[in-house]
């Protein structure tokens, strides 16, 4: 991912810098947003950037002044972007001759804007290739192109990937993922305890890449010409075997062979897959993929589990006691069938409380409850523990009379925010409808009635969720358009303020001073005046 910094002194631009922007989706992670070129030159320094996007005009220090800063003073090399209204477009040309790599024109189009990083991100990806010229740093570029290979899979990634570690399309390769089980202690990475156990397979060496997965869980791809599929899985099992204290909290997930990195998405599945097989039964050690057909006497049925699951989270959800206990007993035996029932309402637990965890935080956290923590699925009986409290790591502690529990009061508490829940889905849908709807005459109380809501609680969820007043908020968008117009355009200010609403120019005029701190007509003045003295 690359580093971006946004430098804008209009907070609703900030704000659609943020949110309209599709960062990760084109490679990029926005590590943050300055409001003057000061700010934005302090920015740089605590966290150099790979991409500077800045607009020209800035108080303090302005955006060719950032620029000059930041390859002058500072000895930055990142690619830079300037963002222009209309009225700069001759002034933003100017600007290439500081070796300004790209420009935008306002207001952002999301599509223009993820056109320029994927343009941009060639030229990054090469100067990254360049730089990464010492053994630790060749060796994240390689885990970089692995894992962006396996986020994206597309033929792109995998060529850059390719090229980046020398495979071509004959090059035997293979991938292994391992985690650390919960409960277990800290210590080494545990990519690194693989890579020790692939040493004791393999004395003579096998070429591997190490990569981060995910939180908590590493890879290797292990790249190899001459080794052949049935010895390598041979191999691997027996020094399992020989080295129990490798994989003591420690499980790994070997995919089949596949010939070249066009097979990497490929083996990518077979390692989750074998790691969804094991998953359930929390087993340490080392799990082989399975083509269907070849799965071993005992193996559980995932897809019977799974749906057995689903109907016990369903029920949690919807609240439903009766629904709840009626699923805890066929859960039970499919538990066991993956070898894990003494332990098996401590696992149902488990995983039941990531799978509503991951189903609701958005919501509990927009209600006001126990954020990313969940509800109340901490601990089994009494009051919930603090947030994220470890499940108890005894196996006895947990039977099937814990784990109704557990499930109850989770359905308990979700059904406690289901309101706040739906409120919050209200808010969303009135501020799309605003934004496009602001320059009618537009009520609070029917837009809650819209939403069947009480127009006073309606009124505080939305402020609680935008940060302003319903009325502040329409006012708002008025005045961010009335500035456009007056930027852009030649209209009269009696004009602007029957176009967005206001049937009183004068009472226009109060908001507009009020939101901006001048009056429409030195607002209008002042950007003449600034456009002359550019020209």
């Amino acid at each position: 991912m690359y580093k971006v910094l946004v430098a804008d002194d209009e907070p609703l631009m900030i704000e659609g810098w943020k949110t309209m922007v599709d960062w990760q989706a084109c490679g990029y992670e926005l590590c943050g947003t300055a409001t003057d070129g000061e700010e934005a030159i302090a920015a740089i320094r605590a966290c150099p950037p790979d991409l500077v996007m800045t607009d020209i005009r800035m108080p303090v220090l302005d955006g060719l002044g950032l620029i000059r800063a930041m390859k002058e003073e500072l000895g930055l090399t990142a690619k830079t972007v300037i963002v222009s209204g209309y009225s700069e477009f001759g002034y933003a040309q100017q600007a290439l001759r500081y070796q300004v790599d790209h420009y935008l024109l306002k207001p952002l189009v999301p599509e223009e804007v993820h056109q320029v990083l994927r343009e941009l991100a060639g030229p990054l990806a090469e100067r990254r290739r360049e730089e990464a010229s010492a053994g630790r740093e060749r060796d994240a570029a390689a885990a970089e192109a692995v894992a962006a290979a396996l986020r994206h899979g597309g033929p792109a990634a995998l060529e850059a990937a390719g090229r980046l570690l020398g495979a071509n399309a004959r090059t035997r390769c293979r991938l292994l993922l391992a985690e650390t089980l919960a409960g277990s202690s800290g210590g080494e990475a545990a990519h690194v305890r693989l890579r020790r156990l692939l040493e004791a397979a393999f004395p003579a060496g096998l070429r591997t890449v190490a990569f981060a997965e995910a939180p908590g869980r590493g890879g290797l791809l292990v790249l190899d010409e001459h080794e052949t599929g049935g010895d390598f899985e041979a191999r691997l099992a027996e020094a399992a075997e020989r080295l129990p204290d490798a994989f003591a909290g420690l499980a790994a997930y070997a995919s089949e062979r596949g010939e070249g990195l066009a097979a990497l998405p490929a083996l990518y599945g077979q390692a989750l897959e074998a790691r969804r097989h094991a998953l359930l039964g929390r087993r340490a050690g080392l799990h082989l993929y399975r083509r269907p057909g070849r799965a071993t006497e005992g193996d559980c049925r995932l897809p019977d589990v799974a749906a057995g699951a689903e109907r016990l989270l369903r029920a949690v959800e919807a609240g439903d006691a009766a629904a709840v206990r009626a699923a805890l007993d066929p859960l039970h035996g499919l538990f066991a069938r993956c070898g894990a029932k003494d332990e098996w309402a401590r696992l149902a637990a488990q995983h039941i409380r990531g799978a509503l965890l991951r189903r609701d935080a958005a919501g509990l956290a927009e209600a006001g409850g126990p954020g990313p923590d969940g509800p109340g699925l901490d601990g089994a009986g009494g009051a919930p523990a603090g947030p994220r409290a470890p499940l108890p790591a005894d196996g006895a502690a947990w039977d099937r009379e814990t784990l109704e529990a557990l499930c109850l009061r989770a359905a308990a508490s979700f059904a406690e925010r289901r309101s706040a829940r739906d409120c919050g889905g209200a808010v969303a849908d009135a501020v799309a409808y605003l934004n496009g709807h602001f320059r009618e005459k537009v009520l609070l109380q029917e837009l809650a009635e819209r939403f069947r809501l009480s127009p006073v609680y309606f009124g505080q969820q939305f402020k609680k969720a935008t940060g302003y007043p319903f009325h502040d908020y329409v006012h708002r968008l008025r005045i961010d358009e009335a500035r456009k117009l007056l930027r852009r355009t030649d209209m009269k200010i009696s004009a602007i303020a029957g176009a967005l609403g206001y049937h009183d120019t004068e009472y226009f005029t109060g908001k507009f001073k009020a939101f901006t701190g001048e009056l429409p007509s030195a607002y209008k003045n002042k950007i003449k005046g600034e456009g002359h003295a550019e020209r």
